[in-house]
């Protein structure tokens, strides 16, 4: 018995005449009828009674449909867990919690691991990224917070720091530190998709406001011709000081100081020899350098 004589026979119940299952299937007629004849010699026995130009299905026939349907769609599930898997060892999905330890990965990727490719997101809630994780959606997350779990393997990415970069002649300049409380009720400039700190920001500054520009020309521009302050870290800076003219104060806020983490199963992680060691020597001068043909970004 083959799958495709399978997919004959439960075709052919649901359509009640070899006419109609042969359209449903795109097959001759004389062909489909080849088929459920050779199927029955080989089981020995009828599976349809014959009632002038209708099929009806007898009990054995019955049997054959309830089953079958249940063997093909497991033949799907497993189908699809194959391709899931094929297109994890092709690929990684990796899904974020804030963008900047992306950038490490995607660098560490490039220069250690060029034959396995990576595609990323940000997605600020942590529990949708351990759901997506669970399900296979994504092969590894990143979180704020380490995952200890016997199936997972979880490894340090890097700490970052929240700043606010200003200009030299804002009265804030002159300070050392800032704070989410002194800062309320300000203006900001940000770039899209900021995941956890822009959360963050908009929560513990509920009286500011948030200038959220999609389009990176625009954002650069009003980034110029502006006194509007703007997020860094201490991941970005490193990058961004080379290109702007600002004043970088971080914040004391112990939520404005985070350590991230990869988080997946360890198999993931036996491909990927020495990557802890490797995310650590990232040399952040470099952040985001694809960008700074077109321009700086605001992605922290």
């Amino acid at each position: 018995m083959e799958l495709r004589q399978l997919k004959y026979v439960i075709t052919i119940a649901q359509c009640k005449t070899m006419l109609k299952a042969a359209e449903q299937l795109y097959i001759s007629q004389s062909g489909l009828t080849r088929s459920l004849q050779s199927l029955e010699e080989e089981l020995g026995m009828a599976l349809f009674d014959r009632i002038g130009n209708r099929l009806v299905l007898n009990a054995y026939g019955k049997t054959l449909v309830e089953d079958g349907q249940k063997i093909l769609e497991a033949v799907v599930q497993l189908e699809t867990k194959l391709q899931d898997q094929y297109i994890q060892n092709q690929f990684m999905r990796i899904g974020s919690c804030a963008p900047a330890p992306l950038w490490a990965l995607r660098t560490t990727f490039a220069t250690y691991y060029p034959w396995l490719s990576m595609k990323d997101e940000v997605q600020a809630e942590a529990q949708v990224l351990l759901e997506q994780l669970e399900n296979h959606h994504y092969a590894a997350i990143i979180l704020d917070y380490p995952v200890h779990h016997p199936e997972l393997e979880c490894i340090k990415i890097c700490d970052e720091i929240l700043h606010i970069a200003t200009t030299a002649d804002q009265p804030i300049a002159q300070k050392e530190t800032v704070s989410f409380h002194e800062l309320n009720g300000s203006h900001f400039l940000e770039y899209q998709n900021t995941g956890y700190w822009h959360d963050l920001c908009t929560e513990r500054m509920p009286d500011s406001r948030f200038i959220v520009e999609n389009n990176l020309e625009l954002y650069q521009i009003i980034q110029r011709q502006s006194t509007l302050y703007t997020f860094r870290t201490s991941l970005t800076i490193p990058r961004f000081h080379l290109y702007e003219e600002r004043i970088y104060l971080p914040f004391t806020d112990p939520e404005a100081t985070l350590t991230f983490y990869l988080v997946g199963p360890k198999e993931i992680f036996n491909k990927l020899p020495e990557l802890e060691k490797h995310l650590h020597e990232v040399n952040w001068v470099h952040y985001r350098s694809e960008d700074f043909d077109v321009g700086i970004t605001n992605r922290l």
